[in-house]
């Protein structure tokens, strides 16, 4: 009989990050995350592509481009519906596991009070708007996961007996010491090594540590959550040539994780030797602020030219982390012999986000009144996102920032055809690859339609969105790389009113 070796010792290796990745792999992933920009707005706008830098007189003017609200002639009430359905299928170790996820949401709530001057007043200043909308920024429901009938080169247990060897211990209740809590790793003589239960038995039934058992891996992440912006906009029209316009933004973003990791261990003999599970709950509650400055302006009445600052987003978070863990050992005939299980104390702390500024730039040609061509073009430095804690030191974290992150080139290009009160919609659009210098491709594309009826005091929108893009995980520093190929459709309806 395997005896089991149970040593509960301390120190703090992660800082409250997750134990499956680096401290700093995890916070430069959350900064990511909150700092991504993807267009929002009524179906009208999604369906052209998300173009709208040189385009006024719509509700997603509020936070897209605010001079654009100095195109409106009446006030105007709209409410957008939509329904997403994202498909995901993980390839980890030439196996495929596929994953939907569907949900419900009001991504768009606007209004805006217009106050336009009589066409026989003679002043330069024509008239303006003031905006209020809830937008949903972001959408973070999301599931996937991997698992392999071939066993792992690696194991999670040599990545802790490694980062034990060169940290120390991990304090009691930290996350990072679960392993040792449950004798998945013990120490031996000052030297941590992965439990006897992870080697195949010689004929005696001693470990033989000279031949490990390579372990099947699954794993299964589901994250949900949401970044939504309620803004606060300004627009005016000199001459109806120039257009100006400011908002303030105020954000609100929930998220959380939770990622369940197993391995199974079954030796040469085929019996079960050693299974155990790691679950990890990750959770963010915070707010920011940024502010937008924009101009359109229209050389000639079938051109339009836009221009939008966007200051980054100021954010403060709060995150919650803790995890558990249980095992199951096993006797040499593969009969059970022992469990155990522990569960981490909770570790609280407080994060500051400064995203990255944007600049974005647009264009509009009008074809009479038949309809009109849009293009934008925006910049962003995602190398220029800011952590700072409280709590403890993130130098590390903004030191991963400025070595993988780098700048993105987004585009988007649309159109709309009119046919008396009918319009005809679409468009594409291509978010840039935000890390630097990689051999992962991390870019988007997007491809977009839709219909509307434009009556005299209603309009009604109907928009789709199909997002194509790849992400990359691993579990662990070492572990084979799992590619997820997502794959979004997202059905819009916007409903607006006019008085």
């Amino acid at each position: 009989m395997r005896g089991i070796k149970t040593t509960i010792l301390g120190m703090l290796l992660f800082g409250g990050g997750f134990s499956l990745t680096t401290a700093q792999a995890q916070t430069f992933e959350d900064a990511l995350r909150y700092s991504k920009y993807n267009a929002s707005g009524s179906s009208r706008i999604m369906g052209i592509g998300g173009s709208q830098m040189a385009i006024g007189g719509d509700v997603s003017n509020i936070s897209g481009n605010p001079a654009g609200l100095g195109f409106f002639r009446r006030s105007e009430f709209s409410f957008t519906a939509g329904y997403e359905n994202w498909k995901s299928n993980a390839s980890f170790m030439g196996q495929t596991q596929e994953n939907n996820q569907g949900n419900f949401s009001l991504p768009n709530v606007s209004v805006i009070i217009n106050k336009t001057k009589d066409p026989l007043n003679t002043d330069s200043w024509r008239g303006h708007s003031f905006g209020i909308s809830i937008n949903r920024t972001a959408n973070f429901n999301s599931r996937y996961g991997y698992y392999s009938n071939l066993g792992g080169t690696t194991s999670l247990l040599d990545y802790y007996a490694d980062d034990y060897n060169q940290f120390g211990e991990p304090a009691i209740g930290d996350p990072a010491g679960l392993p040792l809590d449950v004798g998945l790793v013990y120490n031996d003589g000052g030297t941590f090594y992965p439990s006897d239960y992870t080697y195949n038995p010689n004929d005696d039934g001693s470990p033989n540590y000279n031949d490990p058992i390579f372990p099947f891996q699954d794993e299964y992440v589901e994250t949900e959550g949401s970044m939504n912006q309620i803004t606060f906009a300004y627009g005016s029209n000199f001459k109806n040539k120039l257009f100006i316009g400011g908002s303030l933004g105020i954000t609100s973003i929930t998220f959380s994780s939770i990622k369940t990791y197993n391995e199974e261990f079954i030796d040469d003999n085929d019996n079960n030797s050693l299974y155990y599970s790691l679950r990890e709950n990750l959770y963010h509650n915070g707010t920011g602020i940024n502010l937008n400055l924009g101009l359109i302006y229209k050389p000639i009445d079938q051109v339009n030219l836009g221009l939008s600052f966007s200051s980054p987003t100021w954010t403060r978070y709060d995150e919650e982390f803790d995890a558990d863990i249980f095992a199951d050992y096993y006797d040499l005939n593969g009969n059970p012999e022992d469990n155990a299980d522990a569960v981490s104390d909770i570790y609280l702390s407080s994060i500051n986000l400064r995203t990255p500024m944007k600049l974005s730039a647009g264009a509009a040609f009008f074809i009479n009144k038949n309809g009109f061509i849009s293009a934008d073009i925006d910049y962003i430095d995602y190398s220029t996102m800011h952590l700072s804690s409280p709590d403890y030191s993130l130098d590390g974290s903004n030191d991963v920032i400025s070595s993988l992150a780098g700048s993105a080139i987004n585009y988007r290009v649309g159109g709309e055809l009119r046919l008396n009160m009918f319009r005809f919609r679409a468009g594409t659009a291509y978010y840039g690859d935000p890390f630097n210098d990689s051999d992962l491709d991390r870019s988007q594309m997007q491809f977009t339609g839709g219909i509307g009826v434009k009556l005299p005091k209603m309009y009604i929108d109907l928009g789709i969105v199909n997002s194509q893009f790849d992400t990359f995980y691993t579990s662990y520093p070492g572990a084979e790389l799992t590619t997820i190929e997502n794959n979004a459709t997202k059905g819009l309806l916007t409903l607006g009113f006019n008085f």
